[in-house]
């Protein structure tokens, strides 16, 4: 049996996935940082401890690296649980008893994670380039036919409209 831990593709999207679960969970906390009294290694082991339980967790399959191509809800369904799991978990840094764990701040950074992680998988789906596309169907043709000119002279916005590279005899 060949195990996956030899391949280079599982690594690349393990990794890949720990990376996005890191980010995604420094981000709550990095703002708890900023505006409370949360510690910057505190930020940093959650992240650290989130890339670790994403890697772990990663053991049991992934899908883009097995080649299973899942429903976008599904894996956005699975993704999310895991990365709020894993914020859950990553909370409990420093904490010795559960009493000690400031269960409000790690279940709001649980939620963001969580969030930060489908907006992740929303924004990854988008279309590389939302340009509108004008598609043009041929099923009728379009007959450009010379403009005459009215009787009694020319009618300057007929020759106004008239575009640069098409001209009429005007006679």
């Amino acid at each position: 049996m060949k195990t996956h831990l030899l391949s280079r593709a599982w690594w690349k999207a393990a990794l890949l996935r720990a990376l996005y679960t890191a980010v995604a969970i420094a981000v709550p906390y990095f703002g708890g940082v900023l505006l409370s009294d949360i510690l910057w290694w505190t930020a940093l082991s959650a992240a650290a401890l989130g890339f670790l339980t994403s890697v772990l967790t990663s053991l049991a399959g992934l899908p883009e690296a097995e080649g299973v191509d899942l429903p976008w809800w599904l894996a956005a369904v699975e993704r999310v649980i895991k990365t709020f799991a894993q914020a859950l978990a990553a909370g409990f840094v420093g904490a010795t008893l559960l009493a000690d764990v400031a269960w409000s701040t790690v279940i709001q950074a649980a939620i963001i994670a969580a969030l930060t992680s489908l907006l992740r998988l929303i924004l990854a789906t988008l279309p590389a380039d939302p340009t509108p596309v004008l598609v043009v169907h041929e099923s009728d043709p379009v007959v450009l036919e010379p403009v005459q000119p009215p009787v009694g002279g020319v009618d300057v916005e007929q020759v106004a409209d008239l575009s640069a590279d098409r001209r009429y005899p005007l006679n």
